[in-house]
C-alpha cells in the first residue's frame, strides 16, 4: 500500500466503531485522496473526485458501500478532479478539474460533454444554481455561468476577483442573485438575469473560504482563514456588519442547519454547531482526529453529512438528532424559511438554542462526546467565445505533504493545535 492508503486504512479502522455507535455508515476508504464530494439529491449515492482525476460513485449503506462505477478520468492524466456537483434532478454529474476543464457525466458514468478550456486556470468551485444552470470559478478569480443543455459552452463570465474563487451561495429567497467568495478576502454579488456585478466587498487580509445565506436571505455568513465568521447584511456589500470569532483555525466549510444554526468544518478537524444572532457555540458533532476538514456536504435526507480531509477516507456523521423535520438541501423550503425569520424574536431564538443544546446533550449522553484527536471594482458579465491558456498546479505533490499542510484547496494557515476539551458540549471552546 502507498503511504496515503496506509494512513487511510488506520484512520478508517479507528473510526469504524465510532461510525457504528453514531448510526452512520462506515467510513469509505478510497484508493487516492479525495478533493471533492457530493451526494445525489434524491438517493443514497455519493460521488467523489480524486487527486488522480478519477470520479468514483458509491451507494452508501449502514452495512457497507457498493461502487456502481469508476469513471474514466475526465481530466488529462495526473490532473485532479477538484470540484463535483450533481444537477438538481440528479441526472448529471458536473466535474471541474485542475487542467482547466469542465465535464458532464451521465448516471452510468459515461461522458456526455467536456469543455477542455472551460477556464484559463484550474477550476476551484462549482455550484448548481437552477435546473439547468451551473456556476464555476477558477484559481485566477473568474466566474462563469453554464447552461448544461448547451453542452460545454459558457453563456457568461465575470472577472471580479484578484485570487481564487473559494465558494458560491444561492438562496430561493433571492433567486436572481448568486454570491461568490474569494481568496482575495472579498465577496461579490452577481446578477444572474442582468449578467452584471451588483457589488463587491473590500478585500480583507484573510481569505474568505466558505459562504452561506441565512435568516431568509437577509444575512450572509462567511468563514475566513483566521477562524472568524463574518456576517454581511444583504444588499450592503461594502463590508461585514458583524463578526463572530471563536474558531482557532480556518473555517473551510459551512452547512446550514436552519435559518439561525450552522455546522462549520475547520482545519483543526472539528465539526461545530454554531448559532448566529445570537452568536453562540453550541457543541461538537465530531472530529477528524487531527486531520483538517476540507469539504462537507448534506445527504439527500439531511440525516447525514459527509466530510473529506487530507487522507483517502470519506467520513459519515449522523446528525439526525439535530432536527426532527426534514428540509430540502442547503436550507429548506422557501415558505418555511420566511416564516421562521418573520416570526423570529428573542424568545424564539432562545427556544431554538435550547432545542439544539438539548439535542447535543442527549447525543453526548448516548455515544459520548467527540474527542479532538489529542487523546481525549465592479464588472459586467461578458459573452463567451475565448479559450484560455494553461498552467499546472501540482496537485499530487501538494497532497503528498498534506498531513501538515493544505493540499490544492487554497487559503488557511495551519495554526496552533486544537485545545483539549474537558467535558461535554457545554464546556468546550476553552480557546475563546
Amino acid at each position: 500500500l502507498s503511504l496515503v492508503q496506509a494512513m487511510a486504512s488506520l484512520s478508517a479502522a479507528a473510526g469504524h466503531l465510532v461510525a457504528e455507535e453514531n448510526g452512520a455508515p462506515p467510513e469509505l476508504l478510497l484508493p487516492e485522496v479525495p478533493l471533492s464530494l457530493d451526494f445525489h439529491p434524491h438517493s443514497e449515492v455519493l460521488a467523489t473526485g480524486l487527486i488522480d482525476g478519477q470520479i468514483r460513485v458509491h451507494r452508501y449503506h449502514a452495512e457497507g458501500h457498493e461502487e456502481p462505477f469508476v469513471s474514466q478520468a475526465p481530466a488529462a492524466a495526473d490532473h485532479s478532479c477538484r470540484c463535483l456537483r450533481f444537477s438538481s434532478d440528479g441526472g448529471l454529474l458536473i466535474a471541474g478539474s485542475a487542467d482547466h476543464s469542465l465535464s458532464a457525466l451521465a448516471a452510468d458514468g459515461s461522458l456526455l460533454w467536456r469543455a477542455p478550456d472551460a477556464h484559463r486556470d484550474a477550476v476551484s468551485a462549482l455550484h448548481v444554481v437552477g435546473e439547468n444552470l451551473v456556476a464555476s470559478g477558477d484559481d485566477s478569480g473568474a466566474v462563469k455561468l453554464w447552461d448544461v443543455r448547451r453542452g460545454g459552452t459558457a453563456i457568461a463570465s465575470v472577472d471580479d476577483f484578484q485570487d481564487y474563487v473559494s465558494d458560491f451561495a444561492h438562496d430561493p429567497t433571492q433567486p436572481e442573485t448568486l454570491l461568490a467568495s474569494s481568496g482575495d478576502g472579498s465577496v461579490a454579488a452577481l446578477d444572474l438575469r442582468g449578467r452584471k456585478s451588483l457589488g463587491r466587498s473590500e478585500e480583507l487580509e484573510e481569505d474568505i473560504l466558505s459562504i452561506q445565506i441565512i435568516r431568509g436571505g437577509r444575512k450572509v455568513l462567511c468563514g475566513t482563514s483566521e477562524g472568524v465568521l463574518l456576517i454581511f447584511t444583504w444588499g450592503n456589500w461594502d463590508g461585514a456588519t458583524d463578526s463572530f470569532p471563536g474558531h482557532p483555525q480556518s473555517i473551510d466549510a459551512i452547512l446550514k442547519l436552519d435559518e439561525t444554526t450552522l455546522l462549520t468544518g475547520s482545519s483543526d478537524g472539528l465539526i461545530r454547531v454554531v448559532g448566529i444572532q445570537p452568536n453562540k457555540l453550541y457543541g461538537l458533532v465530531g472530529d477528524h482526529g487531527g486531520f483538517p476538514i476540507e469539504r462537507m456536504r448534506w445527504s439527500a435526507k439531511r440525516d447525514l453529512i459527509g466530510t473529506i480531509s487530507h487522507d483517502a477516507v470519506v467520513r459519515f456523521w449522523d446528525v439526525s438528532y439535530l432536527h426532527e423535520d426534514g428540509e430540502d438541501e442547503e436550507g429548506g423550503d422557501l415558505h418555511s424559511a420566511q416564516a421562521t425569520v418573520e416570526g423570529m424574536d428573542e424568545e424564539g431564538a432562545d427556544h431554538t438554542s435550547q432545542e439544539v443544546l438539548s439535542a447535543l446533550r442527549a447525543h453526548d449522553q448516548a455515544v459520548g462526546p467527540p474527542t479532538n484527536g489529542e487523546d481525549d471594482e465592479e464588472g459586467d458579465w461578458e459573452d463567451m467565445d475565448e479559450s484560455d491558456s494553461d498552467s499546472d498546479d501540482g496537485d499530487r505533490a501538494s497532497a503528498a505533504a498534506s498531513s501538515g499542510g493544505r493540499a490544492d484547496r487554497g487559503g488557511g494557515p495551519q495554526g496552533r493545535r486544537a485545545p483539549k476539551f474537558q467535558t461535554q458540549s457545554e464546556r468546550f471552546f476553552a480557546d475563546l
